[in-house]
């Protein structure tokens, strides 16, 4: 059974082992749990978790919920949704609603496209009708996800990234 599931603070050595497998900022998505220790682990979730309800946060960041995939209990991969997005972010930076990562164990299996439309129902819970990703051109396969689920790519970022919209049905 696949399912996702929202972060908790008391997550174990299944998902840090999990997190080993993203390195941090591949094809852009954050992930500062890869390369820490499992007690260093303990604290990052703590810090997720106050994310969620947006406190301790650094300035500019937007409160961001973050979810787990699972599949029959392994966890496979995990992604973030902003609970909204700004001008700095969408301006600047560059970065979307949506940001999610499959551990290189469990890649070219499909599971990055079950991840990403479940990330999408869940956007729809939060209340978008549309979300703007920022994807590095070079990362093929998101772009691949993104455009089989809606996506229509409508400019560039930076002549690094493209600018893709997707309406949430």
């Amino acid at each position: 059974m696949i399912e996702l599931r929202q972060l908790s603070r008391n997550l174990g050595i299944q998902e840090y082992e999990m997190l080993q497998g993203i390195i941090n900022g591949e094809y852009g998505f954050m992930n500062d749990a890869y390369g820490i220790s499992y007690e260093e682990y303990k604290e990052w979730l703590i810090k997720q978790d106050c994310f969620h309800i947006g406190k301790n946060m650094p300035p500019k960041w937007i409160p961001y919920t973050t979810f787990f995939l699972y599949d029959n209990g392994i966890p496979i991969g995990y992604g973030r949704i902003r609970h909204s997005s700004n001008e700095y972010l969408k301006k600047v930076v560059g970065a979307g609603e949506i940001g999610y990562g499959i551990s290189k164990k469990y890649r070219g299996m499909g599971y990055g496209n079950i991840l990403f439309q479940k990330l999408l129902e869940k956007c729809k819970e939060f209340g978008y009708k549309e979300i703007t990703l920022f994807p590095y051109i070079a990362n093929k396969a998101t772009i691949k996800i993104m455009l089989k689920n809606g996506g229509e790519i409508i400019g560039k970022f930076k002549k690094e990234k493209f600018v893709i919209k997707i309406p949430i049905r």
